[in-house]
């Protein structure tokens, strides 16, 4: 179920707040309400429901509407908010300015319901497409999964998390790839080699906790990032191995087993400084090592015995 368009109407007139709310709530999305632009700014800022559609009167006490509208758009959002400027003045100079500052839509008082409730739809038209357009940008496209440059973001946010802790805690970097990938395309083609990738893909993501990364990182090579000490990771990298390799990827008539490689390396909270790449590179050793010993295992290492080897 798709969740509600947040809409927050600003408007110091009580009446004028109750009619336009009933619009919104009318058109099936969540109100917000702010009594004066300070209030609003203190709604926007709020980032567990920073409102995506924002209604503005333009004449309000100690800050009008083309002056909030301005604050709003200094502010940064990931999905930038619809702004809806509302007048009782029908002048084309005064839409002019409206837009000038920001504003993307602009009605007059009094507020037709139905035309207004059309023009909130308009907004949440564009505010999906921006989501849509953010997912595809941070989205591998085939296994849903987080791309390499999500990924690398995500880690650095795990990172910060971890350098702030007051607990003594150990996260882990893993890079895995699938053993003789190539093979499985060259033998059964491209429509059985993507077959493997989304199914690889779901079996990883199960592995780990919701709030930790599973990321494609490039062809058959996937990311991932849990909070783990060296006695938890091996568990954890031991059922992601046999999540891998126990039952058989199927396409219509074909069957196959494959197996999967991982390298993991150990993050304590002191290596924090570090570049998130230095861990990567660290993990991608790992890895190696474990390809060029037979493949299907994997090898753990803390970061800081790598890096006085």
């Amino acid at each position: 179920m798709d969740k509600k368009m947040q809409v927050l109407v600003v408007d110091d007139n009580e009446i004028d707040c109750l009619t336009t709310g009933s619009f919104v709530e009318k058109a099936n999305m969540n109100l917000l309400v702010a009594n004066d632009p300070y209030s609003a700014l203190e709604i926007i800022a709020n980032q567990e429901i920073t409102p995506e559609i924002i209604v503005v009167d333009w004449i309000m006490p100690k800050m009008n509407g083309l002056e909030l509208c301005q604050k709003i758009r200094e502010l940064k959002f990931t999905i930038t908010p619809y702004i809806i400027m509302v007048t009782s003045n029908s002048l084309g100079e005064n839409e002019q300015n409206a837009l000038d500052v920001g504003a993307d839509d602009f009605i007059e008082k009094p507020i037709h319901g139905a035309i207004f409730i059309s023009r909130l739809r308009v907004g949440a038209r564009i505010i999906n497409l921006q989501k849509k357009l953010l997912s595809l940008a941070h989205t591998d496209e085939l296994t849903g999964l987080l791309n390499r440059r999500a990924a690398i973001d995500a880690c650095k946010t795990h990172l910060s998390r971890l350098a702030r802790t007051e607990v003594p805690l150990s996260h882990c970097l893993i890079i895995s790839d699938i053993d003789f990938f190539k093979k499985i395309n060259d033998t059964y083609g491209h429509e059985m080699g993507d077959r493997v990738l989304v199914d690889v893909s779901k079996r990883l993501r199960n592995s780990l906790r919701p709030f930790e990364t599973v990321a494609r990182f490039g062809g058959e090579e996937f990311l991932l990032y849990c909070e783990a000490n060296e006695k938890e990771i091996k568990l954890i990298l031991e059922r992601m191995r046999k999540a891998i390799c126990t039952d058989p990827y199927t396409l219509n008539d074909v069957s196959l087993n494959l197996t999967m490689s991982f390298g993991c390396v150990v993050i304590k909270q002191n290596d924090t400084h570090h570049d998130i790449n230095e861990f990567i590179k660290t993990a991608d050793s790992l890895l190696y090592e474990v390809k060029n010993a037979g493949r299907d295992n994997f090898k753990v290492a803390t970061f800081a015995s790598m890096k006085n080897d």
